[in-house]
């Protein structure tokens, strides 16, 4: 009885490790689809003459995944995962990223709704890269976290 309770406990705690890490991929996939996002909006806006409703629909493709994001970071950490250090200071980082995400993001929204988006086109630029640059390392680090078997 002993022994089947303990391959009980075992499977229960494999298959909390599999969703946690399907989790994990799940937002390291949403981080590169927001990375292709803000890509798009740093493309469009090489071009002087942008259609700031070009780049509304982008934004709103970004706000999409990153409420995604969001969403499966809450749901992870509901499973309160048992870190070791490296993955807690990986875990930290994760949220770090998403809150520093969030906000470019809406400051990028204030720039695009203001009186003439297409004057403050370098500065949504520079907005646009650096997100770019930080989904991509949201990407890495919750792949790192996913492979590391939280």
């Amino acid at each position: 009885m002993k022994t089947l309770s303990s391959i009980a406990l075992t499977l229960a705690l494999t298959a909390s490790a599999a969703f946690a890490n399907d989790h994990l991929t799940q937002i390291a996939g949403h981080a590169r689809e927001l990375a292709a996002d803000y890509g798009k909006m740093t493309q469009t806006l090489k071009n002087k003459n942008f259609a700031p409703a070009e780049l509304q629909q982008e934004l709103q493709a970004a706000d999409s995944d990153l409420g995604t994001i969001k969403t499966l970071m809450a749901e992870y950490a509901a499973t309160e995962p048992k870190l070791n250090a490296a993955q807690a200071k990986d875990w930290k980082l994760t949220q770090d990223l998403v809150v520093l995400l969030d906000v470019f993001q809406t400051v990028k929204s204030e720039l695009l709704a203001g009186d003439s988006p297409t004057s403050k086109r370098k500065e949504i630029q520079a907005h646009s890269q650096g997100l770019v640059t930080r989904a991509k390392m949201l990407e890495k680090t919750a792949m790192r976290l996913a492979g590391s078997g939280s």
